[in-house]
């Protein structure tokens, strides 16, 4: 058993309310509502915006030349934030929400922007291995949208399964891979305190990537200042008519 798999053993029950969350399994079952999904692409957008800025400072922490520097770059590069936004942005429309998907964290729900904080002091505090461990659960949507909906038919709008196909990009699962490879290797090389250290990391990135589902299934945004909810309520209603 490698350095991740007795990972997601320890954490088999966080993995599990990950990759069955409420959410997914409604997309699967074709039950997911618009408004859900307009929510979560929404409260998505700042995600990508700090995601890549972790990126980023993994890249000036890694040794030159480093795979998994070669490899975040090309993420930077081929998916930049906003050519990600873009595609976000399009799918809201095409469910018939014209507004505009912002990139900053101060419209994003509670729970995203703990993800998001919990990524950005990774991302200065940490080496860029343990940076690595903190976003690899998040590359896993190759795994739990990609890879799951690869080859299945997605019920309901035709949004959902270009959504999807998103995580099916060579570019996001060599990086994903890379991740894995990193850990991997700084779990053997490192003693009881660096492996603890990962393991901690990983187990709080899927805890923070379940509650941001929870808050996307709950259309939980509201805080003052917070109009992620209403936005996507509004498309409930839009829809309803």
């Amino acid at each position: 058993m490698n350095f991740l798999q007795e990972c997601r053993r320890h954490c088999a029950d966080v993995w599990e309310a990950y990759r069955h969350h409420p959410w997914i399994e409604a997309m699967a079952a074709g039950s997911l509502s618009p408004e859900r999904f307009v929510f979560f692409q929404l409260d998505d957008g700042p995600h990508v915006a700090e995601f890549n800025r972790t990126l980023a400072l993994g890249i000036a922490k890694a040794p030159v030349g480093h795979p998994w520097a070669k490899a975040a770059a090309h993420v930077l590069d081929d998916l930049s934030t906003t050519g990600e936004l873009d595609e976000k942005r399009s799918l809201v429309e095409e469910l018939g929400h014209p507004g505009e998907l912002a990139a900053d964290r101060w419209t994003c729900s509670p729970a995203r922007e703990g993800y998001l904080n919990h990524l950005v002091r990774v991302g200065y505090e940490g080496t860029f291995a343990q940076i690595a461990a903190a976003v690899y659960p998040c590359s896993l949507f190759t795994e739990v949208i990609g890879a799951r909906f690869a080859d299945r038919e997605i019920p309901g709008p035709p949004t959902y399964r270009r959504w999807a196909d998103m995580y099916t990009r060579r570019t996001r699962t060599e990086m994903c891979a890379a991740h894995a490879r990193v850990v991997e290797e700084a779990a053997a090389e490192g003693g009881p305190a660096e492996r603890a250290a990962l393991r901690r990391l990983y187990r709080r990135s899927l805890e923070h990537q379940v509650r941001v589902f929870d808050a996307a299934w709950g259309l939980d945004g509201e805080w003052p200042g917070g109009a992620v909810a209403r936005a996507a309520r509004a498309v409930g209603a839009e829809g309803q008519r």
